[in-house]
């Protein structure tokens, strides 16, 4: 034990610091992340998430917004399901792309700040949060943004510390602009942005440069359709990000919800971000004792990571506080990619071989835990012992094949429509094969791209979850005599989980009701 201590805390070989093979470990890192949470889903799921599946719906229909998010996820998810002849499962190795691209940006910023094998670590500790894991088998604008936040604050770093060269204040405005149009929430990363812009010397120099106002109107450029089709659309966007938040009847006058609200919030980020601290708590002591030189470019490095730090999270808190209103636990995913950076770039731990070669078994080892607990969760606990059913185990593939032949049927010609709630109207308008048009709650403002004269002349089906008493309220008005009705039908199906551990157990999953009538079409007549 006193030999292991000995090499666990002595001061590394000269040179260290440039003959660790930092640059391979990363390369090999992002690789094994890469394959390893690509393929896991494919193992563990048994249906698709919903956000996947309503990206892939909303982006049928070319439109500068939909009614909870901007463009450009739904662009992009579709684009490729579409490229893939309807594969859904490029969108998990899509996912580990923009992770990859959040480790890469990291990375390359670190090795500015600290030396190669701490910038290694800054970005490795990232493998202790899980939403660069579990959550991040989910291509949806929370993944994204793991990617394209990483992206645009390296740039803009790049900008104010590379005598501001047109190219990284473009690749700023471009990322910062697609950003924002994956999800709202980007607009809490402009703030730190402005904050380094404001109180660092390099941040106001760049008010002085034309090409800072050009990344500006990039960023404009980029989101002006979004802002146009919104104004256009009754801004139902954030009529739904109001909803989210609780505050659908403005701001709470209860005080309880002003303290409660934003400590849920901290208490939850703290118990995913909080993980990667405690590992790199191994490493700080003892620490590099060489005294910063307290130059400029350190300083402004230890705010501009404070900033980006401290800035997009610290703000959400803050909207919490003032309103009352509820912090959805996704909207922090991307906050924290600078976290262990920061941690490493104040606390300088001395690093040596033996101490590297720990932490990376240390994050393997909870890259190991997250993967046991994302397949258990995925395959047992959702489908056999949950009460409630959870997207990725609802019985897409199959409730869309019984309604489409049911449809079938009746009626010559493909299923034109589906309507119902998000969950079973996304499910059966992706994975039905006549891939029919989804009018969400048979709401005009979900679903910009229906006609109800076309349901009329056309036929449909309404679907909801339970027994035929169970039809929600926004389904009764198709009722007779304005519609031609079909009887009620009531399925249950086993939730999915994958074949393979279905055989290993011996058992199905728990059942899941569902019920559907079909809208009969006023130019045809049943068989």
């Amino acid at each position: 034990m006193k030999k292991f201590w000995s090499s666990f805390v002595q001061a590394p070989e000269p040179g260290f610091e440039t003959t660790y093979p930092t640059e391979r470990v990363f390369r090999g890192f992002c690789f094994f992340w890469f394959v390893w949470w690509s393929v896991l889903p494919f193992v563990a799921l048994g249906n698709d998430y919903i956000d996947i599946l309503e990206n892939i719906v909303w982006g049928r229909h070319f439109q500068f917004g939909y009614d909870k998010n901007p463009y450009l996820g739904a662009w992009i998810v579709n684009a490729f399901y579409e490229l893939t002849c309807g594969g859904v499962w490029i969108n998990y190795v899509l996912s580990q792309v923009f992770v990859i691209a959040g480790f890469w940006a990291v990375w390359r910023l670190a090795l500015r700040m600290v030396s190669a094998p701490a910038a290694l670590v800054a970005v490795l500790a990232l493998a202790a949060i899980n939403f660069y894991g579990i959550k991040a088998t989910e291509l949806c604008d929370d993944v994204m943004e793991l990617g394209l936040w990483p992206l645009a604050i390296y740039f803009f770093y790049l900008a104010l510390t590379e005598n501001h060269r047109w190219r990284d204040w473009l690749l700023t405005g471009l990322f910062a602009g697609l950003a924002l149009m994956t999800k709202y929430y980007a607009v809490v990363l402009f703030l730190p942005m402005l904050l380094v812009l404001v109180t660092t010397a390099k941040g106001l120099a760049a008010w002085r440069r034309v090409p800072f106002y050009a990344a500006g109107v990039l960023a404009l450029a980029i989101s002006l359709p979004n802002l146009w089709w919104l104004v256009g659309n009754d801004m139902v966007a954030v009529d739904y990000a109001l909803t989210r938040a609780s505050l659908t009847d403005g701001v709470s006058f209860n005080w309880v919800d002003h303290v409660y609200q934003p400590w849920r919030a901290f208490n939850r980020a703290l118990g995913v971000a909080g993980i990667p601290l405690i590992f790199l708590a191994l490493l700080l002591f003892p620490r590099d004792r060489i005294p910063r030189t307290g130059d400029t470019i350190d300083r402004f490095n230890r705010i501009f990571l404070i900033w980006f730090v401290a800035g997009p999270f610290g703000v959400t808190l803050l909207f919490a506080l003032v309103t009352g209103g509820s912090i959805n636990y996704s909207w922090v995913v991307p906050c924290f990619p600078l976290l262990p950076l920061l941690t490493v770039f104040l606390m300088r731990p001395r690093l040596n071989p033996l101490r590297i070669r720990l932490f990376v078994g240390a994050m393997v080892t909870m890259g190991i835990v997250f993967d046991v607990i994302f397949v258990v969760r995925s395959v047992y606990q959702q489908p056999y012992l949950k009460r409630g059913c959870d997207y990725e185990n609802y019985p897409g593939r199959e409730l869309a094949q019984r309604v489409t032949e049911a449809w079938h049927e009746q009626q010559t010609g493909r299923l034109p429509f589906v309507i119902g709630n998000r969950e079973a109207a996304c499910n059966v308008a992706v994975y039905s094969p006549d891939r029919p048009e989804a009018y969400f709650s048979a709401d005009l403002r979900f679903s910009q791209w229906i006609d109800e004269a076309d349901i009329r002349r056309d036929g449909a089906v309404l679907l909801w979850m339970g027994k035929a008493e169970n039809k929600p309220k926004f389904l009764t008005r198709f009722t007779a005599p304005d519609y031609r009705m079909s009887n009620v039908v009531t399925v249950k199906l086993s939730r999915t989980t994958p074949a393979w551990f279905r055989r290993l157990i011996g058992r199905e999953p728990k059942l899941y009701t569902a019920s559907y009538c079909f809208l009969l079409p006023e130019t045809a007549a049943a068989k």
